[in-house]
């Protein structure tokens, strides 16, 4: 179970510094999910079409 438990630790981690540094925590997430999906798959464009949704969303 220790992977389960450093896995929530990790999260509790970047929550903290993204309330630190002012940035919001589910677009970190979703950025760090598209960058796994990116590495397991092999597909450049989801990630970088993630990262452009995620920056507009932030400007609205």
């Amino acid at each position: 179970m220790k992977i389960k438990e450093n896995k929530v630790l990790q999260e509790q981690r970047l929550n903290e510094i993204s309330m630190d540094k002012g940035v919001d925590y589910d677009s970190i997430k979703s950025l760090l999910e598209s960058v796994r999906t990116k590495k397991l798959l092999k597909r450049n464009n989801y990630h970088q079409q993630k990262i452009n949704d995620v920056i507009e969303k932030a400007i609205k």
